[in-house]
């Protein structure tokens, strides 16, 4: 088996040990589920936004810019922790370690079994590619992932390196007009317009790139509400920190 066939599996394997993940969730806003917690009581929601802001203060709002390089909104917000700071490789891009990423992923809700995975099936794609180290991540190199990486997005053209503001801000304004009164969306309201972006560049969905839609959706709570707040949406595609915080994983709903 060549290195390419083997990445290609392991991130078959990756998408799926991170959609059998359960997904709870916690809202900041009205309190209405608890995040888990592994020992002592359980932290309100609140409390648990507040500790995450305390600790990582650029995540709260624009004052540490986005890094447009990075094409994941999860991991454009955990570079803006500063945690990947000291990762940032002569050799080229930002180099994190997986252990870092999975224990990192762990405090903003994702496991560290699913993020863990999800970050070794990265890394072994992109050594294919000749673009990180042995167990690290290239988070500036991500669509250079064999077996994760997907070619249209959310927030980035067909082809793409870099976020894209014109890509973006179209998806925002679709997923405005589809909200109700509320500013709720479903998982359907997310899917169409992942599905527009891929038809508008002419591109055929693949299973990585449909699951980033339950797993932005399983972030933001919906697996628990039932729908999600158009606002996070806003303020995850910008790299900050949304009021809801779940686990990502494969949607319910």
């Amino acid at each position: 088996m060549n290195r390419t066939t083997l990445a290609r599996n392991l991130g078959t394997l990756a998408l799926a040990t991170i959609a059998s993940v359960a997904s709870p969730s916690v809202n900041a806003a009205d309190g209405t589920v608890n995040a888990k917690s592994c020992v002592g009581s359980t932290p309100t929601p609140e409390q648990r936004r507040a500790d995450l802001i305390k600790a990582y203060p650029g995540i709260a709002d624009d004052t540490r810019p986005e890094n447009p390089k990075i094409l994941c909104p999860f991991h454009r917000l955990l570079e803006r922790t500063g945690m990947y700071d000291s990762s940032r490789s002569i050799a080229g891009g930002i180099r994190v370690a997986i252990s870092l990423i999975s224990n990192l992923a762990s405090e903003f809700g994702c496991s560290k079994l699913s993020c863990g995975t999800v970050a070794t099936a990265v890394s072994a794609g992109q050594l294919t590619q000749g673009t990180t180290s042995f167990g690290r991540v290239n988070v500036e190199a991500l669509h250079s992932a064999v077996g994760i990486a997907h070619d249209c997005g959310l927030t980035f053209e067909k082809g793409g390196q870099e976020v894209s503001d014109r890509v973006r801000d179209r998806t925002l304004n679709e997923l405005k007009t589809l909200a109700d009164s509320s500013g709720r969306l479903k998982l359907e309201d997310l899917r169409k317009v992942q599905l527009n972006r891929c038809n508008e560049q002419g591109v055929k969905p693949s299973s990585a790139g449909l699951l980033e839609g339950e797993l932005i959706y399983t972030f933001l709570g919906g697996n628990e509400r039932g729908t999600i707040l158009y606002d996070d949406v806003v303020r995850f595609l910008h790299a900050q920190l949304p009021n809801t915080i779940g686990e990502p994983g494969r949607a319910k709903n």
